[in-house]
């Protein structure tokens, strides 16, 4: 018997087909994708969390202090080493949504910035050597204060009210916020929708061709929000939407709740 082969047309409407499946479906399977980094990320913030409060606990109540570095996602040496004794692992310290950092954060920015001079600087799992000049550039915002952080209470009638944590003995710990995701900007062009940019920020590793970025993004100006981790352990995601408080800065943008090297909003 002869046998009927399929047409070009028949073709051409299969391939048109699968096409538009692949499209109904390519987004869908982002979004669930991206719902799991999203989980990920919020698990490795409540790791940050616990990690603070044992350092806490073993320092009579105090939390470690930001040294070495000013910005907001600075942490020293010494206390990634204790981090690190929790259980923690390298890669913890970066959000996996977070693009720039699923590249270079482990590599880059934990070696680079840890002001490492010879590969014996790091043993494999804990940073040696001399260990109160580095610092590492994390992929979160830690709410601890430091010698070099600028006041981020200015805004008394905020509803958030973020402050920099000292201790663990807190009156509301279940409403303080210790460590978030990084909602970064840098002023961006009137056609970026609050004209700015999420995706697209200046940093410390500038010179090397790397820069820095918001850890959930929708597009380059638009951030979809991040984890926040409260000083009781627990987690939410907080959706971005624009800011009600702080008011407007002179330029009808957004007001950051810190604003050194990049702008932070969470």
């Amino acid at each position: 018997m002869k046998r009927k082969a399929f047409t070009l047309i028949e073709l051409l409407v299969v391939i048109a087909i699968i096409a538009v499946l692949m499209g109904i479906l390519m987004p869908a399977l982002r979004k669930v994708r991206e719902q799991s980094r999203q989980k990920s990320c919020g698990t490795r913030i409540r790791q940050q969390v616990l990690a603070n409060l044992m350092y806490a606990d073993d320092n009579d109540g105090k939390l470690p202090r930001a040294v070495g570095g000013n910005w907001f996602q600075d942490l020293g040496r010494t206390t990634v080493n204790y981090m690190l004794g929790t259980g923690m692992t390298p890669d913890m310290f970066y959000c996996p949504s977070n693009q720039t950092h699923a590249k270079k954060g482990d590599r880059d920015y934990f070696w680079l910035f840890s002001n490492i001079n010879t590969p014996d600087d790091w043993n494999g799992k804990r940073f040696v050597g001399n260990l109160g000049g580095g610092f590492v550039v994390a992929g979160y915002g830690f709410l601890i204060s430091g010698s070099g952080r600028p006041n981020i209470s200015k805004y008394p009638n905020d509803p958030i009210k973020p402050e920099w944590n000292t201790d663990n003995r807190q009156k509301m710990p279940a409403v303080r916020e210790l460590v978030v995701d990084l909602i970064m900007s840098q002023p961006g062009t009137t056609t970026d929708k609050y004209g700015l940019t999420f995706g697209r920020c200046q940093g410390g590793l500038m010179s090397y061709g790397i820069y820095d970025t918001t850890s959930h993004l929708v597009s380059d100006d638009v951030p979809a929000g991040g984890n926040v981790g409260y000083m009781d352990a627990h987690v939410e995601w907080r959706k971005w939407s624009y800011p009600d408080y702080p008011p407007d800065d002179t330029n009808g943008r957004p007001r950051p709740r810190v604003n050194f090297g990049p702008a932070f909003y969470w």
